[in-house]
């Protein structure tokens, strides 16, 4: 058998998608690692086998929102992470995409992922930083209020991994 930490890693794409009022789209997640527990995700998810990063990107963005674009339309990734967490091994390319607020429509959800994504939400940039912690998989508000700020990285910014557990503190949706 091999252990998590060795198997090769899951590679992963994900979207921050950021609205005209500078505002970041965030899923929600309740009761997935424990009962107790709630916490923000970024968008996104596994790339499957013969798919690029930005094509896995797209296909997620519309699989957990809704939302079509081209893949094309997400540009060169802006954030980067790698760690082993509980469940092994992932390495997250992340994009950014700018678009009109949207209502997020989760019709399209993998069976996997129906009542793992209980809602979703466009935080202000001091909202995203007060969740920084509860964001899986990694902490974003940094690199949000970069990129909102105009300043896009020429190379994917390194993004700490913080051993994401997810079950320490409750992240509900704003009122």
């Amino acid at each position: 058998m091999t252990d998590a930490a060795e198997a090769e890693p899951r590679r992963c794409a994900r979207v921050l998608v950021v609205d005209e009022r500078d505002q970041v789209l965030l899923l929600h997640s309740s009761g997935f690692v424990t009962p107790e527990s709630e916490f923000f995700v970024t968008i996104g998810g596994t790339i499957d086998p013969g798919e690029s990063a930005a094509e896995a990107a797209a296909r997620e963005l519309f699989e957990e929102t809704g939302l079509r674009v081209d893949p094309a339309d997400l540009g060169a990734p802006v954030g980067h992470t790698a760690g082993t967490w509980w469940m092994g091994s992932d390495d997250h390319v992340f994009f950014l995409l700018r678009a009109e607020r949207f209502s997020v429509d989760f019709a399209h959800l993998e069976a996997s992922e129906i009542g793992e994504l209980t809602g979703s939400a466009w935080l202000s940039l001091d909202e995203v930083e007060a969740v920084d912690d509860g964001i899986f998989p990694v902490p974003v508000a940094d690199l949000a209020k970069r990129l909102v700020g105009g300043d896009l990285p020429v190379e994917p910014v390194e993004l700490p991994w913080v051993g994401w557990r997810g079950d320490t503190k409750r992240f509900p949706l704003p009122a």
